[in-house]
């Protein structure tokens, strides 16, 4: 059962990886909004997501921590004007809440990726190493 998890988490890494890089390169084309691009570090993360799964997949050495940082990378949610932390932004659902300064031109959003969080609670709970 853990095996059959731990696979379909690799395809879910792998596919929302690709999903990434399509929607970066998008980004840097000019063909959707111009923030996603540096959103995920123009594509880099949505690669080392891909890395990852591709990893996880064929059962490698350090497969299961690059996975694990991955899920842990986008569980939260921080957006300002100048500075992003969402790297789940092309797959998740997530909660968040916005507050407003002064008179709300500066925003702060604050949220938990509760997809990535459910990833990485199934994925921690199939680790095949003994403690």
């Amino acid at each position: 059962m853990k095996r059959a998890l731990l696979k379909l988490i690799s395809v879910f890494e792998i596919v929302a990886g690709l999903a990434g890089i399509f929607a970066a390169g998008m980004s840097v084309a000019g063909l959707t909004a111009a923030e996603l691009a540096p959103m995920l570090w123009y594509g880099a993360f949505p690669l080392l997501s891909v890395i990852a799964g591709v990893l996880l997949w064929r059962g490698s050495k350090f497969a299961f921590e690059l996975s694990v940082l991955v899920q842990l990378l986008q569980v939260p949610v921080f957006l300002t004007e100048r500075l992003s932390l969402n790297l789940g932004a092309i797959m998740k659902l997530s909660i968040s809440a916005i507050w407003c300064l002064g008179d709300c031109r500066v925003q702060l959003v604050l949220g938990i990726n509760l997809l990535a969080l459910a990833v990485l609670i199934v994925l921690l709970s199939c680790n095949l190493r003994p403690n």
